[in-house]
């Protein structure tokens, strides 16, 4: 893994990252009736300062709103609600391809999801609220909760972890949006809305589009199209980038057999140590945790004896109960070295679990209303070894002790597993994914 890197852009960044990019496109055209001149540009990106092929728009909102007033009760609904997403789409993702590994961030989709409803209405808004969870709240009290769990997770960085969560939105030049969906994009999702010319200059849209994914991923997402097409009208990206380093020291511990789900063996490099963790070894479960710098996230490596009645049976209250089962405990552990990266197409995997078909209807976008065909995606990369973790994801739309030890307990993780990475303080789950061979 390599060396963390603070960035100058934004506080943080991180080195487990998700990129979510929601690009529509059109079904019918809206008219394109606005002379809105663009607001001065704040806080803008560096990418797109001096660029002719983009500008910001605003609508009385400039700022996000770093100081959202939430309950507790609120706050932890919002987490249940992101979490049990979470947990539908890695249950989708892996009945999808049972014999495949897996990387997602249902965190960084919900995220983006959250900010398309926003311009939704109808059916589309209801069947949204829905898949997501957000129907448990008052609208404003949904995008409030997780504009506050977001600015929540920003504060989570320190010298040994980085963590930035970024939202950005594109539409074609002169739209006529509606103010609402201005504010709510810039008030609670730090997203201004940023004119692009996809029709004149769709290559240079795109590689402003890619530097700026390139940069709030420290480029480990370098790029995430290669051009838009003339006819697109709207695109929502959400970046989520983590960088960390374990909060104790591991160390390479060998070369270990893994036994893979297709039932062979291979034989691959592991790290590990024996130290106090969190953990909870049972006849049907391995499962362990090991934070990252700081104590606030931490990665739960979970192996069962049938890893697909495992995942069958994962939601949240399967995921408090774990977690509430875990004990600190003296342990010697080894876990395998791994790297993953996951192409998903979200329309196939989520629109059996109830995301709108086509055409989306975008009531609260425009001031006239328009149905857009929406395509979306999901790219994600990470890598686990004994320094940390690193790990990028793109979500695109197109549309000790001082006596002596006891005997420590020892875990080796040698056959297919899940793993969940998750912010201990809010219970969120950023990132899940499975390793099935090796």
């Amino acid at each position: 893994m390599g060396k963390l890197k603070q960035k100058t852009f934004f506080s943080e960044v991180s080195s487990l990252s998700i990129v979510a990019v929601v690009l529509l496109s059109a079904c019918s055209s809206p008219a394109d009736n606005s002379a809105d001149t663009p607001n001065p540009i704040a806080n803008v990106s560096r990418v797109f300062a001096d660029s002719d092929v983009v500008n910001e728009r605003y609508g009385t909102a400039t700022t996000r709103n770093l100081v959202p007033q939430i309950d507790e009760g609120t706050q932890s609904s919002i987490v249940n609600s992101i979490n049990e997403f979470s947990f539908t789409m890695h249950r989708a993702v892996s009945a999808n391809k049972p014999n495949e590994g897996s990387i997602l961030s249902g965190f960084s989709a919900a995220l983006a999801l959250s900010l398309s409803s926003a311009a939704t209405g109808g059916d589309t808004y209801t069947a949204l609220t829905a898949l997501l969870g957000l129907d448990v709240l008052p609208e404003d009290d949904a995008h409030d909760a997780i504009n506050a769990l977001s600015l929540a997770l920003r504060s989570r960085s320190n010298d040994d972890l980085v963590l930035h969560v970024a939202n950005r939105a594109f539409v074609k030049p002169a739209l006529d949006l509606q103010t609402q969906f201005l504010d709510r994009a810039t008030a609670d999702y730090g997203a201004p809305v940023t004119e692009a010319d996809f029709r004149n200059a769709p290559k240079e849209v795109a590689d402003q589009v890619n530097n700026w994914v390139s940069e709030q991923t420290d480029g480990f997402v370098p790029t995430i199209i290669d051009e838009f097409e003339p006819e697109t009208v709207f695109v929502l990206l959400n970046a989520i980038f983590l960088d960390a380093r374990w909060q104790r020291t591991y160390k390479t511990t060998g070369e270990k057999p893994f036994n893979n789900i297709e039932k062979t063996i291979s034989v691959v490099t592991n790290f590990g140590g024996t130290s106090r963790i969190a953990q909870q070894v049972t006849a049907d479960l391995t499962a362990f945790e090991l934070p990252y710098g700081g104590g606030e996230l931490a990665l739960l490596i979970l192996m069962p004896n049938s890893i697909e009645e495992f995942e069958a049976s994962l939601s949240v209250a399967r995921f408090k109960e774990i977690i509430n089962s875990l004990e600190f405990t003296y342990t010697k552990f080894d876990v395998p070295n791994w790297q993953q990266s996951s192409q998903i197409d979200l329309v196939e995997i989520l629109s059996p679990l109830g995301l709108p078909t086509n055409p989306w209807n975008f009531e609260r976008l425009v001031d006239d209303g328009v149905l857009l065909d929406v395509f979306a995606r999901q790219q994600a990369k990470i890598e686990v070894d004994e320094n940390g973790t690193r790990a990028a994801a793109v979500t695109s739309i197109e549309v000790g002790v001082t006596s002596i030890p006891p005997e420590p307990e020892i875990i080796v993780i040698d056959r297919p597993f899940i793993y969940l990475l998750r912010d201990r303080t809010s219970g969120v789950v950023l990132f899940s994914g499975r390793v099935v061979t090796l």
